[in-house]
């Protein structure tokens, strides 16, 4: 057994002896290369400047209401099979029925038959079907929605601004 410590020892000596010499011969040092300019330092130039304004952003976006912080913070969600998601659902909570508007801060929500449409400043976002919203008895939202990925519950507290 002795034996083979020896020669575990002299391979260890010799590739370190080896790797000594390589690096120790030269020619791997940190070399800085210098370019020749003919430009000279200037200030920076102004950059082309745009008049148009942005246009109003629109279109479907499940995630509208966690975009909007200052209407609504998303404490929760669950996503899963419907059984599962719809176990998670509060006992107390109630539909809230379409046709409903509801206002929290400066977004409005305008609860439609299987969707929701999200306004604020100009700007419009649609939940898509199928779309449910809630309401529990300390004021919080809740949207429960379905689509072919599966089924998510969202839990929303309202700002108080």
């Amino acid at each position: 057994m002795l034996r083979y410590y020896l020669i575990a020892t002299a391979i260890v000596v010799f590739t370190g002896v080896v790797v000594a010499a390589i690096y120790r011969g030269g020619g791997h040092e940190l070399r800085v290369a210098s370019v020749r300019s003919t430009a000279s330092p200037s200030p920076p130039r102004a950059q082309a400047r745009s008049t148009a304004t942005p246009s109003a952003v629109t279109g479907d976006a499940p995630w509208a209401m966690s975009a909007v912080p200052e209407c609504f913070r998303q404490r929760r969600e669950v996503h899963g099979p419907s059984d599962y998601v719809r176990a998670a659902l509060p006992s107390g909570a109630r539909e809230i029925p379409a046709g409903t508007v509801v206002r929290t801060a400066d977004c409005t929500l305008r609860i439609g038959a299987d969707s929701v449409e999200l306004w604020r400043s100009g700007e419009a976002l649609r939940i898509p079907p199928r779309a449910t919203l809630y309401t529990t008895a300390g004021g919080d939202l809740l949207l429960y929605r379905t689509d072919a990925r599966g089924t998510t519950l969202r839990f929303y507290e309202r700002s108080t601004q």
